[in-house]
Formats: structure tokens, sequence, C-alpha cells
């Protein structure tokens, strides 16, 4: 992911909500959301086979990479950061120094947790309730007007995306993010002649009701939303 949306509120119904957006190089190759490892169900990237949000309805939790910023030097081979959704939660800090740059968050309804590794130190933070955005650069560094504007949804599992999420869905249709890291939320430019860009988007809901987890792979206002079906 490069932009990760959360609302935390440990004593509502639904004490997560994530929305994430995933930008990368649009010819790379990937495979829609589904269970391609046992129990955990993403999207999984064709070239190294990890992913980039990892939705473990049995736990339930979510966990979400982000690439960190800036990037690290060449070193050689560096294991694929996609595995790290996939791990036992939080790695060892010794493990995650083999990484490049990232910042993992990972959901669950009782905490929400953030490790970071820049290439100096692991730092590990608790968001408090509220919400929160993260990007490339950090945790609250930007802000984002349509998240604050956006009113709570009750996401239940079997409604269609627009009944489920509500403004949810506008959320993730485009805006600008204001602060340190000022950018769209929604990006397409060319990077050393490849096309670079946001190439799908996720709503993540964790709670009483269960988890209820949509995906669109054409975000913006046009998007076409759908529900991945989780085991009860």
């Amino acid at each position: 992911m490069c932009t990760v949306l959360l609302r935390f509120d440990p004593d509502a119904t639904w004490p997560v909500l994530l929305a994430a957006v995933r930008d990368e190089y649009l010819a790379r190759p990937w495979e829609p959301p589904a269970e391609h490892w046992p129990g955990r169900f993403g999207g999984r990237d064709s070239t190294a086979g990890g992913t980039w949000l990892a939705v473990d309805p049995a736990r339930p939790s979510a966990t979400a990479l982000l690439n960190g910023h800036p990037g690290l030097p060449p070193a050689g081979d560096r294991p694929t950061r996609g595995s790290l959704p996939l791990a036992h939660f939080p790695p060892e800090d010794d493990v995650l120094r083999s990484f490049d740059a990232f910042h993992l968050v990972r959901a669950e309804p009782t905490e929400i947790a953030v490790t970071s590794w820049d290439g100096v130190a692991v730092t590990h933070h608790l968001l408090p309730p509220g919400d929160h955005v993260i990007v490339n650069q950090g945790i609250d560094v930007n802000s984002f007007a349509p998240l604050r504007a956006a009113g709570t949804p009750d996401p239940k599992p079997g409604l269609s995306s627009l009944e489920a999420w509500g403004d949810w869905i506008a959320l993730l249709s485009g805006g600008e993010f204001t602060g340190a890291a000022e950018r769209p939320l929604l990006v397409r430019k060319e990077v050393e002649g490849l096309l670079y860009g946001s190439g799908s988007a996720a709503l993540v809901a964790i709670g009483e009701p269960g988890v209820r987890y949509d995906f669109t792979a054409n975000p913006g206002p046009d998007a076409s939303w759908s529900e991945i079906h989780l085991p009860n």
C-alpha cells in the first residue's frame, strides 16, 4: 500500500475501519484478492509472491504494508517486503533490518500497531483511538479532509458495497492530502518510462459482526467495488 486511512474506536460495533490504496508500477502483474495463503485473504503479487494487504478473518485482523521513505541505498538482493504481512507480528527487529524501508500496520479490534524501519532504527507505535493517515513518510504527517468528514458506516457482510460503506466509497474516489507530504490520494505518473499509479484500493471493517473486505481494481470516481467473501 501507499496510503492507509484508519478510524479506530475500540468501543464501537466496528472498532476498525480501514481504507487503503495500493500504488505500484501498473504493468507489474498481480492476482486479485483470494485465500492465496491458508486462512489469509489478499491480493497476490505475481512477481515476488507476497501481498500488500492480508486479511485474517479468524483472528480477526488486517495487516497492511507501505513502502518507507526515503528508499535505502542499493545493497544487493533484499527479501521482498510482501512477505511481511504474512509473517508472525511483529517480526524480530533483527529480521526487519534486512528489508528495504517500510511501515507495517496491524489492525485488530483492541489495538492498531505500526512497526516501521527507516534504515536506521526500528520503531513500534500503538495508535490512539481516532482517525489516522499513514503514508510513505510516516504516521499522521498528513491530514485528509474527506476522512474527517466521512460518516461511520455499518458495513455488514452481504450488503452491496455502496450500502455497506456509504461515505467511505466516496472517501477513496480522490482528494488531496495536506501536511508534510502533500499529494493526491490517487496518483498516476510516468517514472523512468514506466506508468506508475493507484492500481487498486480496499476497504476492511473488523468488529463484533465479523470482518468485511471490499476491493476495487479501478479506484476513482468510477470505481467498481465488490465484496470479497470471507468464511464466517
